[in-house]
């Protein structure tokens, strides 16, 4: 490099005289040039920090007011509590032994029937509903239970000898009884039977049965009615003393109260059998104690 030609740095390093600064007074100078930028970015950050907060309280003020603490959050709206519907207590059952007048009144409701309306008008119509439930459950036939829905006329037969046969006269005297029965409702006699449960356990407890409840008495009558075989028209007959027997062993040794529901017929015994099975499905249904 030419003599001529001065460095930037060797400028720089020269005083305002032209001659080199003495060592001790350009390390005083750096001192205090450090301690002067030290104090002056000091004072720009404290200025920074003033104007920031400023800034804050500026903000503060326009969203606020002067001395106004913050809104507070709206106001949780609860749902209003859906009312409380009240269920209509059940109506007091009679005691049994008053219980006619509201036995009959509830199942006279459900059927128009001549002939089931006269069997309601009869006395004790809850003991009599026991018996001849119980009757039916164990195969008894349950005919002195509801004589007053039994047949006046007499029982025909017709043929001779091998031919021997029971009339169709003798099974249309169980049209009427037939007829109450396939007229009933289903769903609405489940609903009277359920209703009046309680008096009719009362009336089931007096005939000293503690394996068997009512409701249980009831679904088993009903199966059995509703097993009971229906056989081919004619059904042939033997002739016994005072009596006749059914031809078929089959038939012959069917229990007293499947043997009755024989005695109604091949088309009274389908509307009796219909209406058995419509009835105890419904019970089920509906669950316990059914």
């Amino acid at each position: 490099m030419p003599d001529d030609e001065v460095r930037a740095d060797e400028i720089e390093e020269e005083d305002a005289w032209g001659e080199e600064p003495d060592e001790g007074v350009a390390a005083e100078a750096e001192t205090a040039g450090s301690a002067a930028g030290g104090t002056k970015r000091n004072t720009i950050l404290i200025v920074v920090v003033a104007l920031l907060v400023a800034a804050g309280a500026g903000v503060w003020y326009f969203v606020y007011g002067p001395g106004q603490p913050p809104a507070p959050p709206p106001p949780v709206v609860e749902a209003e509590p859906e009312p409380v519907v009240e269920e209509e207590p059940e109506p007091e059952l009679p005691a049994l032994d008053a219980s006619d007048p509201f036995l009959r009144s509830l199942f006279a409701a459900i059927t128009d029937n001549p002939d089931a309306l006269a069997w309601l008008l009869g006395d004790d119509l809850a003991r009599r509903i026991a018996v001849a439930t119980d009757n039916v459950a164990d195969g008894i036939s349950p005919r002195r239970a509801l004589v007053a829905l039994s047949p006046t006329e007499s029982f025909r037969a017709g043929g001779e000898g091998e031919e021997l046969h029971v009339h169709p006269a003798a099974f249309a005297r169980y049209d009427a009884v037939a007829a109450v029965l396939e007229g009933a409702d289903s769903p609405a006699m489940a609903r009277v039977i359920r209703e009046v449960l309680p008096i009719l356990d009362a009336a089931y407890a007096e005939l000293g049965r503690p394996d068997r409840t009512f409701a249980g008495a009831l679904l088993q009558a009903l199966d059995r009615i509703a097993a009971v075989p229906m056989p081919e028209p004619p059904v042939l007959l033997d002739e016994q003393i005072m009596r006749y027997e059914y031809r078929d062993p089959a038939l012959e040794d069917l229990d007293d109260a499947s043997k009755h529901l024989l005695r109604f017929g091949p088309e009274n015994q389908a509307k009796v059998q219909e209406a058995a099975r419509g009835l105890a499905e419904r019970l089920r249904a509906g669950g316990a104690p059914f």
